[in-house]
């Protein structure tokens, strides 16, 4: 069985030469963000041309990374458009179109690898924490955590040492969207603490007058 891509464009051109170029993938184009499914897809393309101008993209990749949560995002740019690229959008790659021969297979190629090389399964203190299965075990006791309380786990684990300020939290986990304050993550990561219990303090640790990291 093929694995499947995913690209949101509006440019027959863009489609045809994705399908062109990746004949071992099946390629589904959408042309709205609506219509994504969170869950079948290996890889999203999304055409940067599609988000209209750069003060729009952080809300439109906000909206499509809370639909398909962990799944790589590659942009697709022109030449016209590449220095409106902000490294602080919520995407894994980027790539120039028209595209030069081989570049498709070979960014797919190094962002499936990535996907395989993460670990399943995350040790820290006594707890077990199984990404792939979101389940979180403090020795024998698996822990009824929200999926927002599992992502905020997640994001410490994966991005140990890596200090996150309470606006940084607000954006990866409840996306630009959210109308609320950043006392929400206070409320989480107590919610997180109470579940955890001894554990946390020797994961998480609070940076005052920032925020969050990961010992």
């Amino acid at each position: 069985m093929k694995q499947k891509i995913a690209l949101i464009s509006k440019s027959p051109e863009v489609s045809d030469d994705i399908k062109s170029n990746l004949v071992d993938f099946e390629v589904e184009t959408f042309k709205n963000i609506d219509y994504v499914s969170p869950n079948e897809f290996q890889i999203f393309f999304v055409d940067y041309d599609d988000i209209g101008a750069s003060d729009s993209a952080q809300f439109y990749l906000s909206r499509l990374r809370k639909k398909i949560l962990e799944t790589p995002v590659i942009l697709i740019f022109r030449v016209n458009t590449i220095f409106e690229m902000d490294d602080k959008w919520f995407f894994n790659d980027f790539i120039l179109y028209p595209f030069r021969k081989g570049e498709l297979q070979a960014r797919i190629k190094k962002l499936i690898g990535e996907i395989f090389a993460r670990d399943e399964e995350i040790i820290a203190g006594h707890l077990r924490i199984n990404f792939k299965e979101y389940t979180v075990y403090s020795g024998d006791e698996k822990l009824e955590l929200t999926y927002k309380e599992f992502e905020l786990l997640r994001l410490f684990l994966e991005n140990k040492g890596v200090v996150f300020s309470r606006k940084d939290i607000l954006e990866r986990i409840w996306g630009m969207d959210y109308i609320g304050g950043t006392r929400t993550v206070d409320v989480h990561i107590r919610r997180l603490r109470s579940k955890i219990g001894d554990d946390f303090n020797s994961i998480i640790e609070t940076v005052r007058n920032v925020g969050y990291k990961c010992k």
